[in-house]
């Protein structure tokens, strides 16, 4: 195992669907299809309903900025050529929060509770992630 492999996100059985979509530029949520309760991270069951399985549905892309911090210093070697860089957590218009990066926004203009709009970046070789941006 590399020291990057370390730190990548899991792709496993439940996952892959929704790493597939990212690489294509869609974000994907799970929703129940009894309550149309959404959840993120993808799962292999209804959250609180074992017995249910989700269905997968786009997400919207719009989201509100909930919380970042601005990293200088990156303890990790691998990103030490992306500092400063903001890790955020949004909140999507559907409901479930989820950590991200915020891009193209420059520290001065960043506020709590701003809207945002997904966008698609290639974060390491192979590997494209949602991040988020001004609207």
């Amino acid at each position: 195992m590399t020291e990057m492999d370390s730190i990548l996100p899991v792709q496993d059985a439940v996952s892959t669907v929704w790493f597939e979509a990212a690489r294509n530029g869609t974000l994907l949520l799970q929703r129940d299809p009894a309550s149309g309760r959404f959840q993120y991270y993808p799962r292999a069951h209804v959250v609180g309903a074992p017995d249910r399985e989700p269905e997968w549905v786009e997400a919207s892309g719009a989201a509100t900025l909930h919380s970042y911090t601005i990293v200088k210093r990156s303890v990790h070697p691998q990103f030490v050529s992306f500092v400063p860089f903001t890790l955020a957590v949004v909140e999507l218009a559907e409901g479930p929060r989820m950590t991200s990066w915020i891009v193209d926004v420059p520290e001065e203009e960043l506020r709590c509770d701003m809207s945002l709009t997904v966008v698609f970046r290639e974060i390491h070789p192979g590997l494209i992630m949602p991040c988020f941006t001004k609207v």
